[in-house]
């Protein structure tokens, strides 16, 4: 019993007869477990553990394999918001169910479902690895929601440059300009949506650089635009008082600093992407008349 157990875990909290079958788990085992109640059945030749994540058995009443965005959420990486769960089933795929469990209520906002359609390998299982997710991120819709999640990855090590180089191929070839844009150094799912921006309008930028006095600041425009971009949570305390430090020791220096929130981008995307462009055209990313200034003395009553 304790074997099938761990079985079931390894493969992602729910298993089919036909992968127990595999392992050479006889049936008489997986009902055994059932009727113990150490494993649930989920629907017709699927079981899964007490406490599986409500998205995989959600996936798996549904008729096939958790993916896309719900899968990178799953690892905690940055996605732009989706609340849709995603499923990949086969193509030939035509009779669907609801997510939902028959004594549960159906709320159709909360439990919305899209449906990738696949004739990829791996619907066996009841997740996809995060690999074959972020391809189907691609292939799903916006290809900046893809990008943050791959830029995301990248950053924590999840995945290689390697993988990088097969996921490609599997991508429409019209999005796969991206794959070159993929940054391992973007510390936020903002960082990447700027980055686009600016790069899509041949605005020179870098990310992550080192100024003496304040530290690494998130993005610098040309010469001396800084943006730093605050995540979702806002801070206070001390790192609310250390971001007003480094700010102050930019501007000391002759830098023009831009603070932008979570809700300000990801709300308010075109007027801010407006506004700094138009601080560009501008100009205002240059020293011009500015001139750098070295370090200067000054107090700061934190």
């Amino acid at each position: 019993m304790d074997d099938l157990l761990g079985l079931v875990a390894r493969v992602g909290g729910a298993a089919s007869h036909r992968t127990l079958d595999s392992f050479g788990v006889p049936r008489s085992v997986v009902l055994t477990a059932v009727r113990q109640g150490a494993l649930t059945r989920v629907r017709d030749g699927w079981f899964s553990l007490p406490g599986t994540a409500e998205e995989i058995t959600c996936a798996v009443r549904v008729g096939g394999t958790l993916t896309g965005a719900s899968v990178a959420q799953s690892f905690g990486l940055w996605t732009l918001r989706d609340d849709r769960l995603h499923v990949r089933v086969k193509r030939t795929a035509s009779r669907l169910a609801s997510p939902l469990d028959r004594r549960q209520r159906l709320d159709a906002e909360a439990h919305r479902v899209c449906v990738h359609y696949s004739t990829r390998a791996g619907l066996d299982l009841c997740r996809d690895s995060l690999q074959v997710a972020l391809v189907e991120m691609f292939r799903c819709g916006d290809v900046r929601s893809a990008l943050v999640a791959l830029d995301s990855a990248l950053n924590r090590r999840l995945i290689t440059r390697a993988d990088l180089a097969e996921m490609r191929q599997h991508v429409p070839i019209s999005k796969r300009w991206a794959f070159d844009q993929a940054d391992p150094s973007a510390d936020s799912g903002l960082e990447t949506l700027v980055r686009l921006l600016l790069r899509s309008n041949a605005v020179r930028h870098r990310t992550q650089v080192y100024i003496p006095g304040a530290g690494r600041v998130d993005i610098l425009i040309g010469d001396r635009l800084v943006l730093e971009l605050d995540g979702e949570q806002f801070h206070t305390g001390e790192a609310f008082e250390e971001d007003r430090r480094r700010d102050f020791a930019l501007m000391m220096r002759g830098y023009l600093v831009l603070r932008l929130s979570y809700k300000m981008i990801m709300t308010r995307w075109d007027e801010i992407a407006g506004a700094i462009l138009e601080l560009v055209r501008r100009d205002e990313h240059r020293w011009g008349s500015v001139r750098p200034r070295g370090p200067i003395a000054y107090s700061y009553a934190g």
